[in-house]
């Protein structure tokens, strides 16, 4: 993200709801996302800035598989469908 590398969310449609909330902040104009489970000893937050290109590339497939849910429609307008 802080290079401008792409990131593959393969099978979106599996993560947990809280999962998508946090990915959120991404797709805002500031493109950022604060990290509060950062393991280890520090309990610091850190926040980390994708640069303006940086691409995320998802994969979905259509509800109703096992476990698999369709995206809210406000995080679809998000993406565009190939």
């Amino acid at each position: 993200m802080r290079g401008g590398d792409y990131v593959l969310l393969d099978e979106i449609s599996l993560a947990d709801e809280s999962v998508l909330e946090r990915l959120n902040s991404l797709f805002e104009p500031e493109r950022s996302i604060i990290l509060t489970e950062r393991g280890g000893e520090s309990l610091e937050k850190m926040q980390i800035t994708a640069q303006k290109s940086f691409p995320i590339v998802t994969t979905v497939n259509s509800g109703g598989d096992f476990g698999k849910k369709e995206l809210s429609p406000a995080l679809r307008n998000r993406f565009n469908k190939i």
